[in-house]
């Protein structure tokens, strides 16, 4: 009996184990051919796979070639080329799942997202509205996996909307252990971005907590790939570099956007355009330490930046810049948020070297561009929300050079102290300002520049001191129509001294949020204003500038028919033959004015009473008096007018009872009174002429003595003076040359 009873059990473990052997044989085949058929059932996709391999024994799955598809059942969505696993299946004996080992070999994927939408979203559980009472399960207890390793792995991103590719080569994950619910975890993830670039991580992961630690090594990484979502907030055209980095990550998994970043990051070859492929910024070489940053409280705060070779580039256009292009016009429907946190911005050292910033204004008709190079810009411990300190050298093509500093805050530009510095500037540089404004070109001249800027409530208090060094132009565009009307050769050669200098001071003053306030126009136009003020009247600018009294050298008064000079117009002589020296360059003028229609009754009397003095004065022989000894002859002396009255009786013309002007008028024709009286003026000129050439040594080529022509003189209705004007020799007018 014994023996039958161990013979049926022998007979029934051996049939068990057939069937378990069987049954290990023919699962693999039935569960892959089950799955094929079903996977769209299952989980609503077609997959596919060229061996399933099963192992009930020891706990064994390893998949080769699987395949999912998309929606349509046509295009590929993932594949592995081989997915194993191991189980310790004794665990579940004490209600504990443990995975030994995961393998996964060469998997790929590819996302594709158009708008809100993924190829994947069909594949998300569905929500369950369903209400089922839950009980709380004792299983399992715990759940483990080990070894977990992807490599060969490649990624597929694509936004059809943006039309931009990001594809991630090389991937390669390694996790020794994941432990759900308790202990740590510690994972590494590598990959290539594209082709070159590179990325390096390293995870520990509190599963108790949910804290996490993340090492991030980014080699390499083309900026380009921000593209298309940068566009969406402003109007860039390229954008290009690598991007390095070497970044701690901190946070919380169960809060996804409170972490904190600290580290390195770097950044070469970067370059940006605007849409219209215009210049902005580019650099060769930028570092940053990044002491922390906090995007919940949007805090940035850096040990330092440093760039090096950066270009950036300016370009002034009549109705906006190649910057503001940069900024789409903000969205009136938009709401502005009023819980965001104030942003901190705060760098211990801000430092660019060697870099360049290139001007251009095209908003004269002939455009300007100046290079600005080896700008070294550096700001210690800046805060954006504090007072800062900008301090700038540069350097000027031909020579020049600059200082600039700024003093103020960023959030109240309305109380600023600027100041600049600018040595050996070349004036050449600057022709198009001054061909646009004034019709000529700078030819020549180095220029000396210090501007101290205070601004105090909007209102700016400036001193500008300029040091102007030979400066010369050429002559002037006559096609040209200039905004000031300035004969500015004569002006520059009037404000240099013996040296060839030029030094002013101009103040400015005003609101800089007055839509017409313009600094650059304030201080073009004040120079301009002297310079027409020095061409207009040159002689009272040079009298100043020699310590003369410029109020006596605006014109020089003179009697008609004085026959000598004044103690004072000889005074006056002396000193225009003093500036004439100081400026041998220059022409006097001297014209004479009289008033003819007045002058010529009292030329009459005149020489009447010269005829008279002749007349007592015979037997003395004397021919000539004096116009003091003339004018002492009064009109009503009894002797003059019985002298008078014989001759008006002698020539008939008027009888004895005319006027005392009657009678004289008629002692002579007008014609060759007017022409006797020019003559005089004409004898006059030749007195001044000779004297300032013997006595005041005054070369002959920079005289000009006349007398005004004869239709401005009928028309002269004034005092007789000499006028007094300076030009430049050979320029016919000032206004042209």
């Amino acid at each position: 009996m014994k023996q039958r009873v161990i013979k049926i059990v022998l007979i029934v473990v051996s049939t068990l184990a057939i069937i378990i052997l069987a049954l290990a044989l023919v699962i693999s085949p039935i569960a892959k051919n089950y799955i094929e058929r079903h996977s769209k059932e299952l989980i609503g996709r077609k997959v596919t796979m060229q061996d399933l391999h099963l192992n009930i024994f020891n706990g064994k799955m390893e998949v080769d070639a699987f395949k999912m598809y998309e929606a349509n059942d046509r295009d590929l969505f993932a594949s592995i080329d081989t997915f194993a696993i191991n189980m310790s299946l004794y665990k579940l004996i004490s209600s504990k799942i443990e995975i030994t080992q995961v393998k996964v070999i060469v998997p790929y994927a590819e996302i594709l997202q158009k708008g809100d939408s993924f190829n994947f979203d069909d594949l998300k559980p569905k929500k369950d509205t369903t209400k089922v009472k839950k009980s709380k399960s004792s299983f399992p207890k715990s759940i483990i996996l080990k070894n977990i390793y992807i490599r060969g792995g490649k990624l597929v991103y694509k936004d059809l909307l943006l039309e931009n590719t990001i594809r991630m080569n090389d991937m390669g994950v390694s996790i020794p252990k994941l432990t759900f619910e308790q202990g740590s975890t510690l994972a590494g993830i590598n990959l290539k971005i594209n082709n070159d670039a590179t990325l390096n991580s390293k995870l520990a992961l509190n599963m108790r907590t949910s804290e996490y630690r993340l090492n991030l090594q980014i080699k390499r990484l083309p900026i380009d790939i921000i593209t298309p979502y940068v566009k969406a907030y402003y109007n860039i055209g390229k954008l290009e570099g690598l991007a390095n980095g070497d970044l701690l990550i901190t946070g919380n998994s169960k809060h996804i956007m409170d972490f904190t970043i600290q580290g390195t990051g770097s950044a070469t070859g970067f370059s940006m355009t605007n849409n219209l492929g215009e210049p902005v910024a580019s650099a060769k070489n930028a570092d940053a330490k990044i002491d922390k940053i906090y995007m919940p409280k949007s805090t940035y705060l850096f040990d330092f930046i440093h760039a090096s070779d950066v270009n950036l580039s300016f370009i002034l256009k009549p109705k906006t810049n190649n910057v503001t292009v940069l900024f789409k016009p903000a969205d009136k429907n938009a709401v502005a948020s009023t819980t965001s946190e104030p942003m901190t911005v705060k760098i211990k050292d801000l430092h660019i070297t060697n870099s360049q910033l290139a001007y251009t204004d095209k908003t004269l008709r002939t455009p300007f561009s100046l290079p600005i190079k080896k700008i070294d810009f550096q700001s210690s411990n800046f805060d954006m929300n504090g007072t800062n300190e900008f301090k700038v050298k540069a350097a000027f093509p031909e020579g020049g050079n600059m200082r600039f500093s700024w003093k103020g805050s960023m959030n109240d530009l309305s109380n600023q102290q600027i100041m600049i510095n600018m040595q050996n500037l070349s004036l050449r540089l600057f022709s198009p300002y001054c061909l646009e404004y004034t019709a000529f070109d700078i030819t020549k001249g180095n220029l000396n520049f210090i501007s101290k800027n205070n601004i105090l409530n909007n209102n700016i208090v400036s001193t500008n001191m300029l040091d102007v060094y030979k400066m010369q132009v050429g002559n002037k565009h006559k096609d040209w129509k200039a905004e000031y009307k300035v004969p500015l050769k004569l002006a520059l050669y009037i404000l240099k001294d013996k040296d060839e200098k030029i030094k002013f001071d101009v103040p400015v003053k005003g609101s800089i949020k007055d839509p017409q306030f313009s600094y650059r126009k304030i201080i073009f136009k004040t120079l301009v204003n002297l310079m027409v003020k020095v061409a207009v009247s040159p002689v009272r600018f040079l009298a100043n500038t020699l310590g003369l009294k410029s109020d006596k050298l605006e014109e020089i008064d003179i009697e008609p028919l004085q026959t000598g000079l004044t103690a004072q117009q000889y005074s006056q002589l002396n000193d225009l033959a003093r500036i004439v020296k100081s400026k041998p360059e220059m022409t006097l003028m001297l014209t004479q004015y009289v008033n003819l229609k007045e002058e010529l009754p009292l030329y009459a009397i005149y020489k009447t009473k010269m005829d008279f003095l002749k007349s007592i004065n015979k037997n003395d022989n004397k021919v000539f008096f004096t116009y003091d000894e003339v004018q002492a002859v009064k009109n009503n002396d009894k002797s003059f007018l019985e002298y008078l009255d014989n001759l008006v009786k002698s020539q008939g013309k008027v009888t004895t009872d005319a006027s005392f002007q009657e009678k004289v008028n008629s002692l002579y024709v007008p014609d060759s009174l007017k022409t006797d009286l020019q003559g005089k003026m004409e004898r006059r000129n030749e007195h001044l002429k000779n004297y300032l050439i013997t006595t005041g040594e005054v070369p002959m080529k920079n005289l000009m003595i006349k007398t005004a022509d004869k239709a401005t003189l009928d028309a002269y209705d004034k005092r007789a003076v000499y006028k007094l004007d300076m030009s430049l020799l050979g320029a016919e007018n000032p206004d042209v040359k």
